[in-house]
């Protein structure tokens, strides 16, 4: 009876795990079907993107994002992109001149070849120095400078300022303007860069969705300055998401960010790929986790590709060149061991057996893949990037009112910029006023009132100067950023600079102007009045201009080691601290270059000329009593205001060009000369 009960309970037990095993066999089976089953998404043409039908041949899931959380798949919120892109490249080179005078040479990228297939995410990976970025910014654009080789868009040949038309560019730094919430950046960045012909209901729509996915909604009305570094980077992302572009680089997207918040910005990079965009990363040394969230590998190693396929290939790739990864090993770190030499000098063999670049025999196919069914006619997208490139190019009135808008709510919560500029000049005035207390009414202080008028075009000038090189240089990476993908035109953006800043440079010149204009007790007439208050307002334009020229060629840094380099020879020659009479006669030209002479011989005439009476001496004797005979003394018997007032125009113009010029050489086509230049100088002031 005992052994006939034992036999029930092993059939039975026996025949509850063939039953387990039916039912997890089922359940995988089910997965499998499902995995290749295939869903028809018909998408009517729009007015915002023109995209026709496009099939999905899988179902795109959406990778764990934080320990089992799920976040809105992307798909359910944003628009597929119009066309998908595959971006292939081959013969791909670098070079860089080093050295002061750039004679010596240096070869970063080596001939690399490959291809970035739409709805893959790659990660271009390799030690420090072996040239992800460099590759990364060539593709993209960003670097054209010194590079050759070809690259195609789907099988076509195209030049590389092309593709920025469907494409964005990421950088590993998150360059956003601080004093913005993400609501107001979102809404001004939908402004710049979708069509105009979409209402401001629309627009706002695509707004929601894109904080939807992104999923910034609770920090919506929070300044950028407060995010944390995984939600500005997922900022920089719903920026660039908005123009819905079919190409997507990212440089370093996990720089700086914890495990958990690195596994989140990886997904979200991986969402984006199954909506059939080309997503391409620089990464340096992810986790075992991160790396196999990877589709596609590619590899360099000292400007050359030791590998391309996928994840799952790494391994059984370098176990057949007897490169063992050992148990338990990250397979990111154990391939950047092979790249520095520890096990053997092996990078000949690796690129021969990867043809550096060119082998794709490691490469599985992608599980996502898009289909084009029916899409508008190539002239369609031609006349789409040709009205991309037009906007970009031209004077946008919208884009200026817009950038405006920006400058002008910037400027409002900017203490350093605006208010710190405000007390400066209030306190600076009350003080020279107490000073200088009603010294122009008196023969007596003569040339002391020469020294608050020359005083006072230094101080405007210095604070109009150091205004700008404070801030315009940190100002330059964010437009370089915003330039590179196509928000606005550099004019858009130059122009709003220059208007938004005015209102405050003369608020803050009045202020000085006024203040010291009564305290010192100068001639109480409209006219001279007018006309002080007009040369200092003409000056501090000048030198807004001229620190405007320093910041758009130098950093912040440099620019405050060399900026008073560009100031001091104008003060030389201002007529001030020697006369022109005095001057050797192989210098004299030089004081007719200096702006700061034609601005104090407004303010002398403004104040002591146009026949001005003789003035009451409070002492037993002064010398200066008649105001033209201290005219006469300091060598501006033929000065005239309306001569210094063009020059200082016609000079103010010029700078502003000079400045808009050199800005443009800088984003648009220097960017590895400007740097090296940097770094020259760097080499030459720590010597």
């Amino acid at each position: 009876m005992a052994g006939t009960t034992s036999n029930i309970q092993n059939e039975t037990q026996s025949i509850v795990v063939d039953v387990k095993e039916q039912q997890s066999l089922f359940n995988k089976n089910i997965r499998t079907q499902l995995r290749r089953s295939v869903v028809n998404l018909k998408l009517s043409s729009d007015n915002n993107t023109n995209c026709g039908s496009v099939q999905y041949s899988s179902v795109p899931t959406t990778p764990d994002h934080n320990d089992g959380t799920e976040l809105l798949p992307l798909s359910s919120t944003t628009t597929p992109v119009c066309e998908h892109i595959d971006l292939g490249f081959s013969d791909i080179s670098y070079t860089v001149k080093q050295g002061i005078f750039g004679r010596e040479e240096k070869c970063i990228l080596k001939n690399l070849s490959g291809d970035f297939l739409a709805g893959e995410l790659t990660a271009i990976m390799g030690p420090s120095g072996s040239g992800k970025s460099t590759l990364l910014d060539i593709l993209s654009g960003y670097t054209c400078l010194g590079a050759n080789g070809n690259i195609s868009v789907n099988g076509i040949e195209r030049s590389f300022d092309n593709l920025r038309l469907d494409s964005c560019y990421i950088m590993q730094e998150d360059n956003l303007q601080p004093l913005l919430t993400v609501q107001e950046a979102l809404n001004i960045a939908a402004h710049l860069k979708l069509p105009n012909k979409l209402s401001r209901d629309d627009r706002k729509e695509k707004v929601e969705e894109t904080i939807t996915a992104i999923g910034l909604q609770k920090c919506r009305k929070t300044q950028i300055r407060y995010l944390s570094g995984g939600e500005c980077k997922r900022l920089s992302i719903a920026l660039e998401l908005l123009r819905n572009p079919s190409v997507m680089f990212f440089d370093e997207p996990t720089s700086g960010l914890d495990s958990s918040v690195s596994k989140q910005c990886v997904g979200l990079l991986k969402d984006l790929a199954r909506e059939g965009r080309t997503v391409i990363c620089t990464i340096h040394q992810p986790s075992a986790i991160l790396l196999e969230m990877f589709d596609h590998l590619y590899i360099i190693s000292e400007g050359l590709c030791i590998y391309q396929g996928s994840v799952k290939g790494l391994l059984p790739y370098l176990n057949e060149m007897n490169l063992n990864c050992p148990t338990y090993h990250n397979p990111a770190d154990f391939v950047l061991e092979v790249c520095q030499g520890q096990y053997g000098d092996r990078m000949e063999e690796l690129v021969e057996r990867s043809e550096n670049g060119k082998n794709s025999d490691w490469r599985r196919n992608p599980n996502f893949k898009l289909h084009q069914v029916s899409y508008i006619e190539n002239s369609r997208t031609e006349t789409n990037n040709e009205m991309t490139n037009l906007k970009s190019q031209q004077l946008n009135i919208n884009d200026n009112m817009t950038d405006d808008d920006r400058t002008f709510l910037i400027l409002s919560r900017d203490r350093t910029l605006t208010y710190s500029r405000i007390f400066i000049h209030i306190a600076i005035s009350l003080f020279i006023g107490t000073l200088y207390y009603r010294i122009g009414d008196d023969a007596t202080y003569m040339l002391d009132n020469c020294n608050y008028l020359f005083f006072s075009i230094m101080f405007l000038m210095f604070t109009a100067f150091s205004s700008m090189t404070i801030t315009f240089p940190l100002e330059v990476p964010i437009v370089s950023r915003e330039y590179f993908n196509r928000w606005y035109s550099l004019k858009s953006y130059y122009l709003a600079v220059t208007v938004a800043d005015m209102p405050i440079q003369i608020l803050s010149t009045v202020i000085y102007v006024m203040v010291t204009f009564y305290l010192t007790a100068q001639p109480f007439e409209a006219f001279r009045f007018c006309l002080f208050l007009a040369m200092c307002i003409i000056v501090s334009f000048v030198s807004q201009s001229i620190g405007i020229l320093c910041g758009s060629v130098m950093n912040v840094t440099n620019v405050t080691v060399f900026g008073p380099f560009f100031i001091c020879p104008f003060l030389m020659f201002s007529g001030f601290f020697i006369h022109f009479n005095d001057a050797h006669p192989w210098f004299r030209w030089l004081f007719h270059t200096s702006f700061l002479k034609h601005a104090f011989e407004g303010l002398m005439l403004s104040v002591f000329g146009y026949d001005r009476p003789r003035l009451p001496c409070s002492s037993d004797y002064c010398h200066y009593m008649t105001p033209s005979k201290l005219i006469d003394q300091i060598a501006m018997p033929n000065a005239d205001y309306g001569h210094a007032v063009m020059v200082l125009i016609i000079l103010y113009f010029v700078l502003r060009t000079v400045s808009y010029l050199v800005l443009l050489y800088r984003l648009q086509h220097n960017r590895a000369v400007l740097s090296a230049i940097h770094y020259q100088i760097y080499q030459v002031c720590h010597r």
